[in-house]
């Protein structure tokens, strides 16, 4: 009983160095809800896959289980688009092919892990008003860690530069995790971001942590005119946190945060977020477990109208019981970040089914104008003999990058069937929502939906084809737009060990 106590608390002490980030404000980004997910997970099944080593499992390649290792994906696609850009009235037919090229390297050994993959696209499109040649969409990630005897390095690095007309807004949503909503568009995006972290004392009596990141997206010309929320900006953040496991069933944890967020937004935003906590994860019985936290967060924001601060105490609570076929638990958290605070209360449940599982959060959210809206999350999958069904939601408010509440409303479904030994059918769908999370707030309700079916076959032992449709719809305040788009793709995927 002790033994299981004891891994609980490890647990919640790794845990511990995200707990500033969580506390703190997204600056000029998404504030998460604790207890749901910001979007919902995005069906991409048919989407080409990252060949590189984070992704060789979901490539059918085999994945790395130690030594160096090398992938490599070749991928060609041809897609006919009726309304490429998707506007309101559609400017004419686009003919777009897509070759996008994937390196993959891993090595694994007792002690590290490394990974390095890197992807472009050659692209030639001939669109309404222009044509593209040439390579697009440079995509680089690094990761490193080492484990010591009592410690352990992180290091990860990113860099992607992208024209924003050929990506997917949910894709991309996920990606950057900076504007909460809808966004579509053209112009080219550039996102940068590395962080590190060390940890010490991991199974001592006493432990530190240390982490430090900086984010970075910059727009080009034309995507800063698509909408007011795309503007260039920097956050650096830096977290520390003690631990002391006092007995095998609890350990206490005192954790401080720095935010500096700077914006090239119209008012030129410069803000500082300090927060500081205390807290504790206790068994209270082989079962039960509380984690709890109370703490301070202290923002500055400088504008050109002007200085202005928000300041408050914060706090969470989470009882966690542990079933034969899952858990249940109850949360309760508060935050403040630049429009004021914002308190969440929610139940989970977790269930590990026959033939799949199954998570569901409900509950609601104070957004700091005052304002209630219910809030939760839903992941369901269920595999039968010759297919796969997901279904995944969300449901948050969050703060944009104008310090607006926003409303967010994510659903996602996908569904694949194996016809087959060489060939399967795939659904998926896709549908968001962003609003205003308080009537009056002048934000533009915006509807997106994709829908996506396609055929899968293996030509040969190292050749898939993939032929398909996809239908995307846009709604907002200026009106509806649709695209009806067909696509093949031919792929091969391969690794090797040198």
């Amino acid at each position: 009983m002790v033994g299981t106590s004891s891994r609980k608390i490890a647990v919640i002490a790794a845990l511990s160095t995200l707990i500033p980030n969580g506390a703190l404000p997204q600056q000029g980004g998404v504030v998460t809800t604790p207890g749901t997910q910001t979007s919902a997970p995005v069906a991409t099944a048919n989407q080409p896959a990252v060949r590189g080593n984070a992704a060789a499992s979901q490539a059918g390649l085999p994945a790395n289980t130690g030594g160096l290792q090398i992938d490599l994906d070749l991928s060609s696609e041809l897609r006919f688009d009726d309304n490429q850009a998707l506007s309101n009235v559609s400017a004419g037919d686009a003919t777009i092919s897509d070759t996008k090229l994937t390196f993959g390297l891993s090595k694994i050994t007792a002690r590290d892990t490394l990974s390095l993959d890197a992807s472009t696209v050659l692209r030639f499109a001939n669109i309404p008003g222009r044509s593209v040649s040439g390579f697009e969409d440079q995509n680089v990630r690094f990761n490193y860690a080492r484990d010591g005897v009592n410690s352990r390095f992180s290091a990860d690095a990113r860099y992607r530069h992208a024209d924003r007309e050929f990506l997917d807004p949910f894709a991309v949503e996920q990606d950057e995790q900076a504007l909460g909503q809808l966004i579509g568009g053209g112009g080219v995006v550039t996102w940068q971001s590395a962080g590190i972290s060390y940890a010490t004392g991991i199974n001592a009596p006493f432990g530190f942590q240390l982490s430090a990141r900086r984010d970075e997206q910059n727009y080009d010309a034309l995507a800063q005119s698509v909408d007011p929320l795309l503007f260039d900006r920097v956050t650096n953040r830096v977290n520390a946190t003690v631990t002391a496991r006092v007995s095998p069933v609890m350990q206490l944890r005192a954790s401080a945060g720095l935010t500096d967020y700077d914006a090239a937004d119209s008012v030129s935003t410069e803000r500082q977020t300090l927060d500081y906590s205390v807290g504790a994860a206790m068994d209270i019985n082989p079962v039960l477990l509380l984690d709890a936290q109370i703490g301070y967060t202290d923002v500055s924001t400088d504008t050109t109208g002007g200085p202005s601060s928000e300041s408050g105490l914060t706090g969470s609570a989470r009882l966690t019981k542990t079933l034969p076929n899952g858990t249940v638990y109850g949360d309760f958290a508060s935050s403040v970040n630049q429009n004021g605070s914002q308190a969440s209360l929610s139940f989970g449940r977790s269930l590990q089914l026959p033939n799949g599982s199954f998570t569901g959060v409900a509950g609601v959210t104070r957004a700091p104008s005052g304002s209630s809206r219910l809030t939760g999350s839903l992941s369901y999958s269920h595999a039968l003999r010759s297919s796969n069904v997901t279904v995944s939601g969300a449901r948050s408010v969050s703060t944009n990058g104008l310090d607006q509440d926003v409303l967010n409303t994510r659903l996602s479904l996908a569904y694949s069937y194996a016809i087959n030994d060489v060939s399967s059918l795939n659904v998926s769908l896709n549908w968001g929502r962003s609003e205003g999370a308080d009537s009056g707030s002048g934000i533009t309700t915006t509807d997106r939906t994709t829908l996506r079916a396609s055929y899968t076959r293996s030509l040969t032992k190292d050749w898939n084809m993939t032929g398909g449709m996809q239908i995307r719809r846009l709604k907002d305040n200026s009106g509806d737009a649709q695209s009806n788009s067909i696509f093949l793709t031919l792929d091969r995927g391969f690794s090797f060990r040198p």
